[in-house]
Order: structure tokens, then C-alpha cells, then sequence
């Protein structure tokens, strides 16, 4: 809530993706029932707050599944029970989750550092049109713009951090603006630590930047650019039953097959002597224009992500394993937001494309989606939230056992959904929803 201008509270109601600063950025965490809004910089928690993961593990209906103190590139995040494969995230409204022709199935978290971030909103259910692949929810990570001021003086914040197994941080964040015109927000961060089990160390680092122009028209144009370097250790096989892992007692004991292969890649199966390691970088830049119109706001974006990933491992018999991966993915989306056209009626239309895949393939997925949103308000508490979304999905796809042999596979969906709320007071509502969403592989 804030105060009105008759001195009263105003309550403001959070329903679509938020890119820029919402009325309760006062506050370190709002719950709404199915909208939760965390402002990074005011949260608070028992422990160190370093990663995203740290903060989304204090957030309601969300479980943090946590295998080592290393961060961990597929860590489990769960809404309301769904896991990766049914909820999406985003970065100031793009996707970030299903990148490059691999698609991976989950988020890796360590590229998306907390240094240069605002705040995090948490979507609850697959009611909203705003967001596709959404079949459990949505999380958007908002980054810092900078400020509109005059004040040449920045604001700087410098963060270091000690923990066990030998766990350091150093981070710097610098915001500020010039001119009423410019504004920008840059950050810096280095993190590494050895780890709990053996070999299980990393080392990352990152570089984030923003710069935002503040447009006459009340309109701002920002670019943004993520550089990402991690690499992070496999926990490697040490067990004193098994020679080949050359076992060192002062590290536990972990034997083969003991970790899950499936969620955590290599580990549980790479021995020592070796290589045994993840190796990723990520570079990403996109342009983000907002523009506030007489009825409603018109919002566009454009965005381009190169990364590289590098394995290694070592297996029992001494024989090595490398794998090398070199993805793209880009995009770009149009949407024209809360515009009432008819009386209790706000609308929503929007639509965008994205390719992913090689730098040689680009096409190897191709995503077009176009959706209609209203949120009608029936009366002072009821709201019908309704509409539909529109996929075009199209992929390579190559006959069993002979990969000369490609034909592109299309699909098409009409996606629509509906959902109604009851809000009976400011802390209690109901609400029935229904809803089709489609599941990228």
C-alpha cells in the first residue's frame, strides 16, 4: 500500500511483468495471492544472501532443493511443486530458461549473479497470458537501470563475504545518472570456494551493465550487457572400497552412483586424476524500450545470448570424456499493455519470436507467440482475468539412425486461459482458474 493523495491508503494491484519501478519497491517482500514482489537490496534473511537462490529460498510457495554449499548450475527450484520443466524465468521480460538447440531442462542459476538485481516477482499459477511457457508460473529477475538525477554522485556498494570451505565473495555495484537524461547501473563480482565434497570447488566471476535514456516522451531506452565466466568442480568419486578413486579421508566419502547423475550431469560418476569440471560463459545484450501512451504502454525489446559450456571427466578405467557446446539464442518481443478501451476492461496484446540454437544453425528452434489478455473487472471484488495465447513452434528433426535425413517439424497451438477472483478483504481471496499452455521440449 501507499498513501493516497486524499491521505488515505491506495492499493495497487501487481498483475503483468513489472520491468521498471513498481510502487512498493519500499518494501523487502509484498505477498499477494498469487504475485509476490521481493526487493533485493531491503531483503533480509539469517545467513549470507549472495545468489538468487538464496533469496527465492525464503519466498512462499517456493522450495530451494540444495545438494552441496557449491552453487550448482541445475539446482532445483520448485513452484508450488512444478519443477523447472513447467514454470519459466525471465530478465526484465525475456526468457531466460530453454536456451540454444539443447533446450536445457533446467535454469543455470549461476549465470544470473544478484549483484545488479532490483527485484524478483514470483507469479503463482499459469492464469496470465503475459507468459509464455508458463504452465506453473513465471519468475522475472528485474535489473537495476540506474537513476534519473542530476547528481553526478553515484551510489556505490562494496560486499565481501567469508564462509566455510574456504568460500569468498567480492562484489561492487554502482548506480547513478547524469543530466536528468542518462542513467546507468554497473556491477562486478568474484566468488569461489573449495567446496564440501572433493573436487567439488568453483570460481566465478561477472561483469553486468546498464544504461538507460531517460526520452523526453517519458519513455526510457536501456541496454544491457552480462558477461558471465564459471567453472565449477564435479564432486568426484571417494571411496576407500574403491581403488581407482585414490580415496583422501579428509573429505567424506561419496561412492559411485551416489549422487543424481540426472540432475547434477558427471558428478557421481567422474574419478580423480583428472579434469572433472563445468566450464560455461554467457555473453548477453539486449535493448529494452518502454514508452507510457495516453491509454496504456507500449513495451519492446530485443535481445542476443553467445554462450560456450565446456565438461570434463574422468572415469574409473582413466579414459577422459569432453564435451563442448557453443549456443545462441535471440529474440525479439512487441507488447502493447493495460490500455482500456472499454469501461472495467483493461487489455493486453502482445507478441514475439525467438530462435535458438548454433551460431551455424540459428534456426534450430523457431518460437513465434502472439496472445490477447482482459482483466475485467465484473464488480468492486470480483475480476475475471481471460484470454488466449497463440504458439508457432518449429524445429529440426532428423530420422532415427540417419541424421542426413532432416525435415522440419511445425507445430501450432491456441493456449487459452481464465481465471476468476474473489477478494474478500486485503489479506483474503479466492479464486478459480483454468488454463491450456503448451510444454517446449
Amino acid at each position: 500500500m501507499d498513501e493516497g493523495k486524499d491521505g488515505g491508503d491506495q492499493v495497487y494491484k501487481l498483475d503483468k511483468v513489472i520491468v521498471r519501478d513498481h510502487p512498493l519497491k519500499d518494501e523487502s517482500m509484498v505477498v499477494m495471492p498469487d504475485v509476490t514482489v521481493i526487493n533485493v537490496d531491503k531483503f533480509q534473511k539469517a545467513g549470507s544472501v549472495e545468489t538468487i537462490r538464496d533469496v527465492l529460498s525464503e519466498a512462499l510457495g517456493l522450495s530451494v532443493l540444495q545438494s552441496s554449499v557449491t552453487p550448482n548450475q541445475s539446482e532445483g527450484i520448485y513452484i508450488r511443486g512444478m519443477d523447472q520443466s513447467r514454470y519459466q524465468i525471465f530478465m526484465d521480460g525475456r526468457p531466460m530458461r530453454l536456451h540454444g538447440s539443447y533446450g536445457y531442462f533446467k535454469m543455470d542459476w549461476t549465470t544470473v549473479p544478484l549483484d545488479n538485481v532490483e527485484t524478483i516477482e514470483i507469479i503463482r499459477g499459469s492464469h496470465s497470458l503475459l507468459y509464455p511457457f508458463s504452465m506453473g508460473g513465471a519468475i522475472n529477475i528485474i535489473t537495476k537501470k540506474g537513476k534519473k538525477t542530476d547528481d553526478l554522485k553515484p551510489d556505490c556498494i562494496v560486499r565481501t563475504g567469508f564462509g566455510p570451505y574456504g568460500a569468498q565473495s567480492y562484489s561492487a555495484n554502482v548506480t547513478g545518472g547524469m543530466l536528468e537524461t542518462i542513467g546507468y547501473s554497473l556491477a562486478a563480482a568474484h566468488r569461489e570456494g573449495d567446496g564440501y565434497l572433493r573436487g567439488n570447488d568453483y570460481n566465478t566471476d561477472n561483469l553486468n551493465g546498464r544504461f538507460s535514456l531517460y526520452l523526453p516522451t517519458g519513455g526510457t531506452i536501456t541496454y544491457g550487457i552480462d558477461h558471465v565466466d564459471t567453472v565449477t568442480g564435479y564432486a568426484v568419486i571417494n571411496d576407500p572400497n574403491d581403488l581407482a578413486s585414490d580415496y583422501d579421508s579428509t573429505y567424506p566419502i561419496v561412492t559411485a552412483g551416489e549422487v543424481d547423475t540426472f540432475t547434477h550431469d558427471h558428478e557421481g560418476k567422474a574419478y580423480p586424476g583428472g579434469k572433472n569440471q563445468w566450464e560455461r560463459t554467457v555473453n548477453d545484450q539486449h535493448l529494452l524500450i518502454e514508452q507510457p501512451l495516453p491509454v496504456g504502454e507500449l513495451r519492446g525489446q530485443v535481445y542476443k545470448q553467445l554462450s560456450t559450456r565446456d565438461t570434463y571427466a574422468r572415469y574409473a578405467d582413466g579414459s577422459d570424456k569432453y564435451r563442448y557446446k557453443k549456443e545462441y539464442t535471440g529474440g525479439f518481443a512487441l507488447d502493447y499493455l493495460d490500455f482500456d478501451l472499454i469501461d472495467k476492461h483493461s487489455l493486453s496484446i502482445g507478441g514475439d519470436y525467438r530462435n535458438q540454437g548454433t551460431p551455424d544453425n540459428k534456426d534450430f528452434y523457431a518460437i513465434t507467440a502472439l496472445f490477447i489478455q482482459d482483466v475485467w473487472s465484473i464488480a468492486d471484488p470480483v475480476t475475471l482475468t481471460f484470454g488466449t495465447r497463440w504458439y508457432e513452434f518449429a524445429t529440426d528433426s532428423y530420422e532415427f539412425g540417419d541424421l542426413s535425413k532432416k525435415t522440419r517439424r511445425i507445430e501450432k497451438e491456441w493456449c487459452p486461459k481464465a481465471r476468476l477472483d474473489y477478494e474478500f478483504d486485503d489479506g483474503l481471496s479466492l479464486y478459480a482458474s483454468v488454463s491450456r499452455e503448451m510444454r517446449m521440449p
